[in-house]
């Protein structure tokens, strides 16, 4: 039988390890090289640690009913990221105006496409903002009757109800000599009360620095491997923020692929001062990308504070790596800039 104090030992051991995880992921994540596949690995195993409070409940459950449920929080809400939509805004307050987000998977969107088209016709959303938007999904999307369509070369496909009246693409050739992404789209469409500023993003992706970990014994040679691509990602970040909201203020909505979670000091250094439509008015985890094994929320989307979200949520599958993210905002009923 293993001793009393002992077993109190290693649930305290439990509880401060799922305290530092959650410092690693919400303080330092993206900040320091190691914090990388914390962020975008399999979050459920971390909280493995609270399995280590189970016998300290079962010996002594007084003592250890308090810390368990602190700790059990802790793995629900920083660490796995679920959210309750407790900011959400009243229907009513604004004008509707339903946002619908896909990383389409470049050519399996279009193998799959009556799937997508069956989605938006049941959904209806007044915008569709899609990354990885390959050729035969951008000449398919031509099909869709009651949008205006606007492609862009670095496949950023967007489909507007209202008319489409600015369309800029930002340059991406030098992230693309440093492998990166930078698919940076700034349009502008004309909204329910006036123009509406819109971002469109695909940015870099861990990916090529994640792999390297599944090999144990290689992870204290990827410091240099990883703080580069932390890098390629700060710096496309940081372009597509100045890109997208240079020129007139405006009502905007930022979305697309930013290949980052919300807990990332690269997202909350450029994009922490937008509202985050699912963390607002979204519940559960909201991951949008998904591996065999486990899922990741790195889909926004995001706005300006005088937009508000009344609903988020994840939609079904497409067939896509990615599920679709859907929000139904409220815009601001008033006119806030000037007519173009």
């Amino acid at each position: 039988m293993i001793p009393a104090r002992l077993v109190r030992w290693l649930g305290w051991v439990g509880f401060a390890g799922l305290l530092a995880i959650w410092f690693a992921i919400r303080v330092i994540g993206d900040r320091v090289w190691w914090t990388v596949p914390l962020l975008f690995g399999p979050r459920w195993l971390l909280g493995g640690a609270w399995l280590l409070m189970l016998p300290w409940m079962a010996t002594d459950f007084r003592r250890a009913v308090m810390p368990a449920a602190v700790g059990l929080v802790v793995v629900v809400f920083p660490i796995m990221g679920a959210t309750l939509g407790w900011h959400r805004a009243r229907n009513g307050t604004g004008l509707p105006f339903r946002v619908y987000e896909l990383n389409a998977d470049g050519a399996a969107g279009y193998r799959h496409f009556d799937l997508i088209t069956a989605q938006l016709t049941a959904m209806r959303p007044d915008l569709v903002i899609v990354a990885e938007c390959g050729p035969e999904l951008k000449s398919a999307f031509r099909s869709v009757a009651g949008y205006q369509l606007q492609v862009a070369h670095v496949d950023l496909c967007l489909l507007s109800r209202g008319p489409i009246l600015e369309w800029s693409e930002r340059d991406p050739m030098e992230f693309w000599k440093a492998y990166g992404a930078g698919a940076i789209v700034r349009a502008v469409v004309q909204g329910p009360a006036g123009p509406l500023r819109i971002g469109l993003v695909h940015l870099a992706t861990p990916r090529s620095a994640l792999q390297m970990y599944f090999d144990l014994s290689e992870i204290p040679k990827q410091g240099p491997l990883t703080r580069a691509n932390i890098a390629e990602r700060e710096a496309e970040s940081l372009a597509a923020r100045q890109w997208i909201f240079s020129g007139d203020s405006m009502p905007t909505v930022v979305a697309g692929d930013f290949n980052l979670p919300i807990e990332s000091a690269i997202f909350r250094r450029h994009w922490g001062d937008l509202r985050d439509a699912f963390s607002r008015a979204g519940i559960g985890t909201g991951y949008t990308k998904h591996t065999s094994h486990w899922g990741v929320r790195i889909d926004h989307i995001l706005t300006t504070s005088e937009i508000g979200a009344h609903r988020a949520f994840v939609g079904s599958d497409v067939g896509s790596d990615h599920l679709p993210l859907i929000a139904d905002l409220v815009l601001p009923a008033q006119r806030t800039s000037t007519a173009r």
